[in-house]
């Protein structure tokens, strides 16, 4: 059964602490920072109804760049 988007978005968060900004920095090169901060408040499970559009983005995301640490 494939795991629920959030839940996948929120264990790589977890496996990717401290690395949040480079994070951020990718999603958003001109506003990381406010980037920083949702991801920062979504990682911490403060924002309880997430949009479905930004979870998608930083899922897509996430797969990339784990595929490539795994090639």
């Amino acid at each position: 059964m494939p795991i629920p988007i959030l839940e996948f978005v929120l264990q790589e968060l977890e496996a990717r602490k401290g690395r949040w900004p480079a994070i951020a920095k990718a999603m958003e090169p001109k506003a990381w920072r406010s980037y920083y901060s949702w991801l920062t408040k979504l990682a911490q499970g403060r924002i309880p109804d997430p949009g479905v559009n930004k979870i998608q983005a930083l899922a897509d995301y996430l797969r990339s760049t784990k595929q490539r640490r795994a090639a």
